[in-house]
């Protein structure tokens, strides 16, 4: 019987059982893309990530949701990061060939950082009342400050301002219709976020809705992280320079993400902590 040795790691958290969980293959080579699917539907994370040689670069990452494949995964990266450190295959900058391109990473024994792809910006299509509906919000919890807005740096993602912690926590999107939204458009996830926080060290709250990869609520998204501090420092909500961002209070999975942005919101690097809590072996058959 064939079997795989797999990990499962924390990433954006130094604890156990909190940031958000991916899976992890660092030897992926032979494996298929159905049995890419299907290992990451059975370890049921966000995103598996898998590593495999590049021609292109030092290493290559594919990563599944339970779904389907998605193009990059910010919190999977820096999981896969900690886990090739860990074993002693990574320290310092690497080159990875992705879906989006080759990114410049970096390895550390506490740190784990990512480029990701140049961003780009779009408008939202769709009008207030409509989203808030979707979104389970009225138009008063919308922050008028800031625009909604769609934003790239490897995904699409739309942006959604809300006044403060209690309307980012009443947030109960319609799954199927944000589902619907969001396929339609080439989005991959919806991302609230507001000014209050919980910790006095962030600059934001966030949550994140991506039901049409399959993910009902992401505890963490790095590319989402990515593309919201490129959005606003390029709106002129931001400072350019390194912030940090928390999510995942709601689902229980509380974490920081680092995210460090050039003036105009030119270039994004994402980066966290990361802590392994399992590691074992999957029988393929």
């Amino acid at each position: 019987m064939r079997t795989i040795r797999i990990k499962q790691v924390d990433a954006f958290t130094k604890s156990p059982f909190a940031g958000n969980p991916a899976g992890v293959v660092t030897a992926a080579e032979g494996l298929s893309a159905q049995e890419m699917q299907a290992i990451a539907k059975e370890m049921n994370c966000s995103e598996t990530a898998f590593v495999l040689p590049s021609q292109e670069a030092d290493l290559r990452l594919r990563y599944f949701t339970p779904a389907q494949e998605v193009d990059l995964c910010g919190h999977a990266t820096i999981a896969a990061l900690h886990a090739l450190h860990e074993e002693g295959r990574l320290t310092g900058a690497v080159r990875a060939e992705t879906n989006v391109g080759v990114l410049e990473l970096e390895a550390g024994d506490d740190m784990q950082w990512m480029r990701q792809d140049t961003p780009r910006f779009r408008n939202s299509d769709l009008p207030a009342e409509e989203l808030c509906a979707i979104l389970g919000l009225g138009p008063d919890d919308l922050d008028p400050s800031t625009p909604i807005g769609i934003a790239y740096t490897g995904l699409w993602d739309l942006l959604v301002p809300v006044q403060g912690l209690d309307a980012l926590r009443r947030a109960k999107p319609d799954m199927r219709l944000l589902a619907q939204h969001n396929g339609s458009r080439g989005i991959v996830s919806t991302h609230l976020f507001c000014r209050p926080t919980q910790l006095p060290q962030s600059s934001l709250h966030t949550r994140d809705f991506s039901p049409a990869a399959g993910v009902p609520e992401d505890p963490h998204t790095g590319t989402a992280s990515g593309a919201l501090g490129a959005y606003l420092v390029r709106a002129g909500r931001l400072a350019p320079g390194r912030h940090v961002f928390e999510q995942g209070w709601t689902v229980g999975r509380p974490g920081l993400i680092h995210v460090e942005v050039a003036p105009m919101g030119s270039s994004v690097r994402v980066g966290g902590e990361a802590v392994t809590v399992l590691t074992g072996s999957m029988a393929l058959g």
